[in-house]
């Protein structure tokens, strides 16, 4: 059985590289996407991915693509970290479908935590089964 895959989409490296060096060695292999099309295309091939978004890449881009995710039934989790700027879309986000909201203060090692835990959540759980659930909130 292959496991659940790691995307991040961001527009300019940053937690791309942070994730991809925490998860060297292991059976999770993070990948950076550009686009949101190609985000689509990969889960659909691949069902049951997390995906970190940075809301840097996009505010609006970011919380249209997790509205029209859920509203499909796109097999994804989704992840959006934030910043000062966008600590206020924290709620709109989570009504809109998104699975966890972090700020950037969170750090590299705290994202990879989180990650780690969403990762093994999928892997051991009947995917569906937990989609189906309110997601509880992980504060790091």
């Amino acid at each position: 059985m292959v496991g659940p895959h790691l995307l991040i989409y961001e527009k300019s490296p940053r937690w791309g590289p942070e994730l991809k060096r925490s998860f060297l060695g292991s059976p999770v292999a993070p990948r950076v996407v550009r686009s949101l099309a190609e985000i689509g295309r990969l889960v659909s091939a691949n069902p049951g991915s997390l995906l970190v978004m940075d809301m840097r890449a996009g505010a609006g881009e970011c919380l249209r693509f997790v509205a029209q995710s859920r509203q499909s039934g796109l097999p994804i989790r989704t992840m959006l970290v934030g910043s000062t700027q966008t600590r206020e879309l924290e709620w709109v986000a989570r009504e809109l479908g998104a699975d966890h909201f972090v700020d950037e203060e969170i750090g590299g090692g705290g994202l990879t935590r989180l990650c780690r835990l969403y990762l093994e959540q999928l892997n051991t759980q009947d995917w569906e089964m937990n989609r189906q659930r309110s997601t509880a909130v992980i504060v790091p």
